[in-house]
């Protein structure tokens, strides 16, 4: 890949946000847990980036087709996924109160997994518009 700026400035803020939060973990035990909770949550992350492609599933064509369009389905998941970020900051204040490091811990799967959802309905997507195609 060709270096440009947005590489450099992507590059050059991972570097300085790496260093302060060294720093930072450095000085405080909870942020030490913070860090190595997102530090595991990107492991994570690049291995589910290492995950082939969906099969393709061949459908026939006696099979019912769905009523609800694509735009619908959509809103109901944004309005779960709201729905359920809404709860999130309390369940992480009343468990920060016992542990701190359980705080965060369930503050950053909480991001992580409606990211995860938000990107596994597009790979689902994406392999059922080349079906269509």
């Amino acid at each position: 890949m060709k270096p440009n700026i947005y590489s450099i400035i992507l590059y050059v803020g991972t570097a300085v946000a790496a260093l302060a939060l060294a720093y930072a973990s450095f000085k405080s035990a909870t942020v030490a847990w913070s860090v190595g909770i997102c530090v595991a949550i990107g492991v994570v992350v690049y291995a589910f980036s290492m995950l082939p492609e969906p099969k393709k599933v061949a459908r026939s064509d006696e099979a019912p087709k769905t009523q609800r369009s694509p735009a619908a389905q959509a809103a109901v998941v944004v309005a779960v996924i709201f729905g359920l970020m809404l709860v999130v900051p309390t369940v992480v204040l009343w468990l920060g109160r016992y542990s701190p490091e359980l705080g965060a811990l369930v503050g950053g799967v909480a991001l992580m997994a409606l990211f995860l959802i938000l990107w596994l309905r597009s790979r689902y997507q994406r392999s059922h518009e080349r079906d269509e195609g």
